[in-house]
């Protein structure tokens, strides 16, 4: 069964998607005169952010289940952090529903310090709600190639946002990003988020 948030990490990635045919559009219309790669860049990152939005919304969401008491864990790492003024307010919120406001607000705002685009990150995130061994349990035998390959995929995300993409062996130039490149990096993370998702 999927999780509510897969829905959304279905809309968003389809925006990725879109962003690809968008650039393929502009660069068939100007025969070559306009560069739509950075719409393909803009596509990657899309993705990523997708992903990590997912990744957010499971962790929030299992969270606050955990903290109402309609999920229970037994795992040693299921712990989220909130200070004492979170647990205070916790305890005197009045109703079920504050009690549950109460919860989402401040487990969201001690997961917005945090990003969940890594493997290690998302390993992490997933294993303090209660999903243990993602990687090992969601893609045995392949573990480290989907590790790896995402990892790739991130990486090539953090070139693009904190150094334009620049080319570090040609100066003044850009990493080329095909439609294709584009293309198969959304559709790994889409098999990566659609393997999890069965486990949360």
């Amino acid at each position: 069964m999927s999780t509510a948030r897969f829905g959304q990490f279905s809309t968003d990635v389809a925006r990725a998607r879109d962003l690809v045919g968008l650039g393929q559009s502009v660069t068939g219309m100007t025969v070559g005169r306009v560069d739509g790669s950075d719409l393909f860049r803009s596509a990657l990152v899309q993705a990523v952010a997708a992903l990590d939005k997912y990744v957010h919304g499971v962790v929030l969401d299992r969270a606050v289940d955990m903290l109402v008491g309609r999920l229970q864990t037994t795992g040693a790492s299921t712990k989220v952090g909130l200070h004492f003024g979170a647990v205070q307010a916790l305890l005197t919120a009045g109703s079920a529903a504050q009690v549950e406001l109460t919860a989402r607000s401040h487990i969201a705002q001690r997961l917005a310090l945090e990003t969940f685009q890594r493997p290690d990150d998302i390993a992490k995130a997933l294993a303090m709600v209660g999903v243990g061994r993602i990687w090992s349990t969601a893609f045995a035998p392949n573990s480290n190639a989907t590790t790896t390959a995402l990892g790739v995929i991130v990486g090539r995300r953090n070139r693009i946002v904190h150094a334009c993409d620049v080319d570090p062996l040609n100066p003044g130039s850009v990493v080329p990003l095909s439609d294709s490149d584009a293309l198969d990096a959304i559709g790994t993370v889409e098999t990566i988020v659609a393997r999890i998702d069965q486990h949360c």
